[in-house]
C-alpha cells in the first residue's frame, strides 16, 4: 500500500492547449486556447465545476506490460527513464513504492492519457506506421477509428487502455508530455481527497472532441484569460487549481512559449500545492 493511501487517492490531469489557427500572439491577445469541462451535476467530486480532464490512478496504468508495449514500438527503458530525470522537489505521489509496476513518472501520464480519452474522445500519440514524437515538443491527436466504440469500452473497463493501444497499433504519447504541478485536496474534504499530479500537453490545431455522457456535462475551448474572466462575472465556476494553473498561463500568450517553458521547467519537479 502507498504510504498515504488511507489519506487520499492519487490522481493525474492533463493541461491541454491548442495553437489558435493562424492568430499571432501579443500581450492581450493568446493564440491557443485550452480544453476545460463542466462535470456534471451527479459527479461525486466537485459537481458542476469546470476542470481539466484526469481522473483516479487505475492500476492497469502501472502494469509492466506497458513496457513490453514500449519495446515493441522502439521506445526503450532508457527513453523512458529520461522521464524519471526529474530534479528539485518530488511530492509524495512520485514516489515508488512497488517494483512490480511502472515508474511513478511513467505511470501518471498514462493515467492523464487515459482519463482524457475517457472523458473527452481525445487520444494524444502516433500509430506505429507514422514518425514519432516531434522535436518541435507539440503532440497530436489520433483519429481514424471508431472512437465512441472505444472511448465507452475503456471508460467501462470492458478494455484496458493498453488493449487499445495494442490492436490500433496505437503509440501513446509520453514524450511531449511536461510535469506541470501538483495538488492536495485540502483536508476540509476529508471523504474525498487526492494528490494529483498535473501535465500539460500542447497542440497545433483543435482535435475533435467526443464527451462523454455521465461526467461530462459540456466542454468547451477559451483562451487563460476568457476563462478567468468568466469565473469572475460568475458565468462558470473554476476549481481552486484550474484557477491558478491559468492564472499561471494568462502571463504567456504565446503557446510556442508555453512549450519552451514547460518542457524546461518539467525536469525540475513540482512542490506540492495543498
Amino acid at each position: 500500500m502507498r504510504k498515504f493511501a488511507k489519506h487520499w487517492r492519487d490522481s493525474a490531469s492533463l493541461l491541454i492547449l491548442a495553437r489558435d489557427g493562424n492568430r499571432v500572439a501579443s500581450k492581450n491577445n493568446f493564440n491557443y486556447k485550452v480544453l476545460v469541462f463542466k462535470r456534471t451535476e451527479k459527479t461525486a467530486f466537485m459537481p458542476n465545476s469546470i476542470v481539466f480532464p484526469g481522473g483516479a490512478v487505475d492500476k492497469q496504468d502501472a502494469i509492466l506490460s506497458w513496457t513490453n508495449f514500449f519495446a515493441k514500438q522502439g521506445i526503450s527503458k532508457e527513453r523512458l527513464a529520461g522521464l524519471t530525470q526529474v530534479g528539485g522537489t518530488r511530492p509524495f505521489i512520485f514516489e515508488n513504492d512497488d517494483p512490480n509496476t511502472l515508474d511513478r513518472n511513467v505511470s501518471l501520464r498514462i493515467t492523464a492519457l487515459r482519463e482524457a480519452f475517457e472523458e473527452l474522445g481525445v487520444l494524444l500519440g502516433h500509430k506505429q506506421s507514422e514518425a514519432g514524437s516531434s522535436a518541435s515538443g507539440f503532440s497530436k491527436a489520433v483519429g481514424g477509428f471508431d472512437i465512441e466504440k472505444w472511448q465507452k469500452q475503456v471508460h467501462d473497463g470492458e478494455k484496458q487502455f493498453v488493449e487499445l493501444c495494442e490492436e490500433l497499433k496505437i503509440v501513446p504519447d509520453l514524450l511531449n508530455m511536461y510535469e506541470w504541478s501538483a495538488w492536495l485536496t485540502p483536508a476540509m474534504f476529508r471523504k474525498r481527497r487526492f494528490e494529483t499530479a498535473f501535465y500539460l500537453v500542447a497542440l497545433d490545431e483543435q482535435p475533435e472532441v467526443r464527451s462523454e455522457p455521465h461526467e461530462v456535462a459540456e466542454h468547451f475551448w477559451d483562451t487563460p484569460s476568457g476563462l478567468l474572466q468568466a469565473h469572475r462575472e460568475e458565468k462558470l465556476w473554476l476549481a481552486p487549481p484550474q484557477y491558478y494553473e491559468l492564472n499561471r498561463l494568462v502571463h504567456m500568450p504565446d503557446i510556442d512559449q508555453v512549450v519552451r517553458f514547460a518542457r524546461e521547467r518539467s525536469a525540475r519537479g513540482s512542490t506540492l500545492i495543498c
